[in-house]
């Protein structure tokens, strides 16, 4: 305790008490203290930034020379880490019993400058070195917060992070949240789990509740340690406050995947979905990752619950995931699993297996009932519409060419003479085609999708829409499956011509591009690149799974 040698005996109560609402006891005795001149006022007090890790502090007295003389600069920003962006953006809030003022105007200030960034010095600095690179900051009130953005971006050193809040806390004696929750946001995104853990025992005592940003970067990097329990807990802390994020559980189903425990890791996921929140599809490759080679029938079962999820919500898994789960039929022992990659011919009938998919028509009663349920939900309460494009000519020129029976749904602006719509023209389309014009301000997707399900069962219809937003007006999930299957059986994808190049039509599909099973094969649409999902831009190509 030498270097408390000069801190009167008041002074140091203080410190003392200052520094146990910001450690533990047990921690606290693994901290050293810096001597400063302390002002005769109760609970004011100055302390070094110091967690259970001593690797920032003492700040050598050297000091460093990076301390640039002149003001520094602003450079746009190109983008952040997505698990850190909400972070560096300051989009946080809490309910704290210290510290609170001034934090909503902080807040604001800084949102002006959250694409601003500046290049962070490679060493820790001293606190004098750090007030002159402050005073020499375009905009002083930010500048704790914008320098640890930059650290964010640039993964500085732990080291040069605890020197600046170091200097924080000898200046204001406090350290606030949102500045606690960046250099939270930095310790996560180097895996420093013991620094994770001291912030959090920090954060745990100074402050009466946690927001959704600070738990979810907890979860996420302890879950990533070998304390991943902890991140349980944490959970099971969220729970109580609030619905967590899909993050924070993907992060548990991980942790417990990673040590094998799957049935905690389905237990998780299972009610992840009775919270309506969607897994990604990073985290059911890790669910079939993580059970490679297990004999357990209850895992397979849950297994092939995924592959049915995906079948349901027409989701396609990419190339990645789509291996993932290849690997994962032909590690099951006993199994005699083997996939092949392939595609399907037009008929419909797997080169693998010869097995024939399901056929993308509905029977007379779905489709009945598919077109009752889009006139009641659809056509009397959308209010979306599309724009035409003058392109149309090449599409009705190309569909005309087989002798098709074409029916174009346009607006009446079309029939006005203008650079888009060349009254010549128009009138060549019409000797190929049937028109409908609708008012201009109408909604035209309602009217294609009715003059296709009222020209019946073999109509197609063609249109870059995706027509999620009519499929959203759909109240029930048995109808949303039969839009879906129709819509991938009915509608033809075009791609205007560009350099020349003659326009590309996809063909509606003979059968259901679906996840599908015999239970002794399956058979698995994928991408080869992960991409939003779109409801008609299915794939071409397959995994053919069978057993031998």
């Amino acid at each position: 305790m030498a270097l408390l040698s000069q801190i009167s005996q008041q002074g140091f109560q203080a410190l003392l008490w200052k520094c146990r609402m910001f450690w533990p006891v047990s921690r606290f005795q693994q901290l050293f203290a810096v001597s400063f001149s302390i002002p005769n006022r109760e609970k004011i007090n100055y302390f070094s930034f110091m967690t259970s890790s001593s690797t920032a502090l003492p700040v050598s007295p050297k000091g460093t020379d990076v301390v640039p003389t002149k003001k520094i600069d602003y450079e746009e920003e190109k983008g952040w880490d997505d698990e850190t962006k909400e972070v560096s953006e300051g989009k946080f809030h809490s309910s704290s019993s210290v510290g609170a003022p001034k934090k909503q105007l902080m807040s604001q200030v800084l949102s002006r400058h959250r694409f601003r960034r500046i290049q962070p010095p490679e060493k820790p600095l001293k606190s004098e070195e750090w007030n002159r690179l402050r005073e020499n900051f375009h905009s002083p009130e930010v500048f704790e917060e914008v320098m640890l953005n930059s650290m964010i971006k640039y993964n500085s050193p732990i080291d040069v992070a605890k020197s600046l809040l170091t200097q924080v806390a000898q200046s204001n004696g406090d350290i606030a949240y949102n500045l606690l929750v960046k250099y939270l946001a930095l310790c996560v995104q180097q895996g420093q789990t013991a620094e994770i853990q001291d912030v959090y025992d920090i954060m745990k005592i100074r402050f009466k509740t946690l927001e959704s940003g600070a738990y979810s970067l907890l979860i996420k990097g302890l879950s990533n340690s070998d304390r991943w329990k902890m991140a349980l807990s944490l959970l099971e802390e969220v729970k109580k406050i609030m619905i967590p994020s899909r993050t924070n559980y993907e992060s548990c189903i991980k942790a417990a995947g990673r040590h094998q425990e799957m049935s905690l890791a389905f237990e998780l996921y299972h009610e992840m979905l009775s919270k309506d929140l969607m897994p990604t599809l990073d985290i059911l490759k890790a669910l079939f990752d993580f059970s490679r080679g297990m004999k357990d029938a209850e895992l397979r079962k849950e297994l092939f619950g995924i592959l049915l999820h995906l079948r349901e919500n027409q989701i396609y898994p990419h190339k990645t995931f789509m291996r993932s789960i290849k690997l994962w039929f032909e590690s099951i022992p006993g199994g005699n699993w083997r996939g092949h990659l392939t595609n399907i011919k037009d008929c419909g009938q797997c080169p693998v297996c010869s097995h024939q998919l399901e056929d993308s028509d509905l029977t007379e009663e779905e489709y009945n009932n598919l077109r009752e349920r889009i006139i009641k939900d659809v056509i009397h309460g959308t209010d979306t519409f599309r724009k035409t494009s003058p392109q149309l000519f090449d599409a009705v020129n190309y569909l005309a060419k087989g002798n098709t029976r074409v029916l174009v749904l346009g607006r009446k602006h079309m029939l006005s003479n203008s650079s888009n719509w060349r009254r010549e023209i128009m009138k060549e389309m019409q000797n190929k085609a049937d028109f409908f014009f609708a008012e201009n301000i109408s909604e035209d997707d309602a009217f294609l999708l009715y003059a296709t399900l009222q020209s019946g069962k073999h109509c197609k219809f063609v249109t870059r829409d995706f027509l999620r937003d009519h499929k959203a007006c759909l109240t029930d999930s048995l109808t949303r499956h039969l839009f879906r299957k129709w819509q991938r059986g009915h509608q033809i994808v075009f791609s205007p011509s560009e350099g020349g190049k003659p326009m590309k039509f996809l063909p509606a599909f003979r059968y259901d591009c679906v996840v599908q099973t015999t239970g002794d094969t399956w058979h698995i649409p994928y991408k080869d690149i992960f991409e939003e999902k779109y409801s008609y831009q299915v794939p071409r190509k397959w995994l053919c799974i069978q057993r031998k």
